[in-house]
C-alpha cells in the first residue's frame, strides 16, 4: 500500500494524470503494485484511474505517503529500541547482582559506642583516690555504662558536666569514685551500712565494785566513771543504761 501511494504521489506530483499503475501477484501470493509491467505479463492488471487528479488530492496523498513512511520508520526503530532496552536491563540486573560492600549495621555501630563509653568511664574512675578494691569493683560496674547511657539517652555532655561536678567537691576519693561510676552510668552496687550499734542494756541492780544489767554481764567500775564489761567493753552509764563501744 505504501509503494502504492508514493507511486500515487509521484505521478499527481509530476501532473501525470494518465501513468499507468499495475496491480502485480508475486510468487508468494502477495499483492504488490507499481509503475511497470509486472515480470510476468499475464499476471499485471492495470489498476484504473477513477478519476484526474487535483491538487488538494496530490497534497493528501503526499501527506499520507509521508505519513506512512514515517510509521514504516518508526516500526523498523522498534527492534533496536528494544534490544537497547534489553542490553541495559541485564547490564543493570548484572550490577545489581555484583556483591555490594556491607554497610555497617546498627548494632555493630551500638557495640563500638559503647565500648567507647566503658572506657571512658573506667578511666575517670582510675585517676580518683581510693583503694585499689574499690576501684576494682567500679571498674566492674562500668562496664553497664554503654548500654545505661543508650537506653536513656544521656549525652556526653551531660555525663562530662556530672564528673566535673564530682570532681570539684570535697569528698573522699572513694566517694567520688562510687558518684562518677553513677555519672557514666555504672551499676554500683548500694554502699554497705555501718555495723549497727549494740543496744543499750538495762541496769538491773548494783553493788560496791559495779553493776549487772538484764542480760546477766557484769560491768565493773572504771577511771573517769566508764565501766568495763566482762568481755573488755568501755561502757558508759547513761541513766539506768549501759551504752558500750
Amino acid at each position: 500500500m505504501l509503494k502504492y501511494l508514493l507511486m500515487l504521489a509521484a505521478a499527481a506530483a509530476g501532473g501525470a494524470a494518465d501513468a499507468q499503475v499495475y496491480k502485480c501477484k508475486g510468487p508468494d501470493g502477495k499483492v504488490q503494485f507499481s509503475d511497470t509491467l509486472c515480470k510476468s505479463a499475464n499476471a499485471s492488471e492495470v489498476v484504473p484511474d477513477r478519476m484526474p487528479v487535483t491538487r488538494q488530492q496530490q497534497s493528501e496523498a503526499q501527506q499520507k505517503a509521508r505519513q506512512m513512511q514515517d510509521e514504516a520508520a518508526s516500526l523498523d526503530q522498534q527492534p533496536a529500541a528494544a534490544l537497547n532496552a534489553g542490553q541495559d536491563a541485564s547490564r543493570s540486573s548484572s550490577r545489581q547482582s555484583e556483591p555490594q560492600p556491607a554497610l555497617p549495621t546498627p548494632v555493630a555501630n551500638n557495640e563500638t559506642a559503647d565500648a567507647e563509653r566503658v572506657r571512658l568511664c573506667i578511666r575517670d574512675v582510675e585517676r580518683q583516690a581510693g583503694s585499689q578494691k574499690l576501684k576494682a569493683e567500679m571498674i566492674t560496674a562500668c562496664r553497664t555504662a554503654g548500654p545505661v547511657q543508650r537506653a536513656t539517652g544521656t549525652s556526653e555532655g551531660a555525663v562530662s558536666d556530672c564528673v566535673k561536678n564530682v570532681e570539684r567537691t570535697g569528698a573522699a576519693g572513694k566517694v567520688k569514685a562510687r558518684q562518677i561510676a553513677i555519672c557514666h552510668g555504672g551499676d554500683v552496687p548500694p554502699e554497705p551500712l555501718p555495723p549497727p550499734l549494740p543496744r543499750p542494756t538495762t541496769i538491773t541492780s548494783c553493788d560496791g565494785g559495779g553493776c549487772w544489767d538484764d542480760v546477766g554481764n557484769r560491768y565493773n567500775r572504771g577511771g573517769g566513771g566508764t565501766m568495763l564489761r566482762n568481755d573488755g567493753k568501755v561502757c558508759q552509764k547513761i541513766g539506768n543504761m549501759f551504752q558500750c563501744n
